[in-house]
């Protein structure tokens, strides 16, 4: 059963000046820095086509901060800490906004996003080798369309914002690729459906 669609747009001055902010510098591993620029580039690239008006930027600080976790992770909302868990190894992060309410509706202030921060071939066997950046490009640029206030994924399983992904690893690390459940795409290139531009316009138009 899909997820019921929900989207958070954030509030006015940030949807006003169509940029959101990305600091990812507490992640210190070198191929994960390297697939949040390149996905922050692709998306943006993507936004452009797609007559989506925001574009995001790596600045310090930003409006999202993105963070490895080593399975439990933090971050504060209102003077106080809220925690999680996120497993190292697989592939998909943890998205969580902080949102305000005006006149009814939510809107979103702030996101952090948490990465795992070894992401295996294979969970299930310890030595099994780490990703590829490919992979890791995709699974940053998936959070970020969450922080942009997609909260639920497509409906339809297709292209970035899909529910699950199946990985393809057959060779090096930099040849690896994951699509989207039960789908013949491979990613990267980054690819939206239909579905996530249309929501994306109604919030960025």
């Amino acid at each position: 059963m899909a997820d019921p669609v929900e989207d958070v747009p954030w509030i006015t001055p940030v949807r006003n000046a169509a940029e959101v902010t990305i600091d990812a510098s507490a992640v210190r591993d070198a191929t994960w820095t390297k697939a949040i620029t390149a996905a922050i580039s692709e998306l943006n690239a993507l936004f452009t086509a797609s007559n989506v008006n925001v574009t995001l930027k790596a600045a310090k600080p930003g409006l999202v901060t993105v963070a490895l976790s080593s399975e439990k992770y933090s971050f504060p909302v209102g003077g106080q800490v809220q925690s999680g868990v996120l497993r190292t190894d697989i592939l998909h992060g943890a998205t969580r906004s902080i949102d305000t309410i005006i006149r009814d509706k939510r809107a979103r202030e702030r996101a952090y996003i948490f990465l795992p921060q070894d992401p295996k071939v294979d969970p299930q066997k310890a030595r099994s080798r780490t990703v590829g950046e490919p992979v890791m490009r995709v699974v940053a640029a998936h959070e970020f369309l969450h922080a942009l206030g997609l909260d639920t994924h497509d409906p339809g399983m297709l292209g970035l914002l899909a529910k699950s992904m199946s990985l393809n690893a057959y060779g090096k690390p930099a040849d690896d690729t994951v699509s989207p459940f039960g789908s013949q795409t491979k990613m990267p290139p980054l690819t939206l459906s239909g579905n996530t531009v249309a929501r994306l316009q109604a919030m960025w138009p």
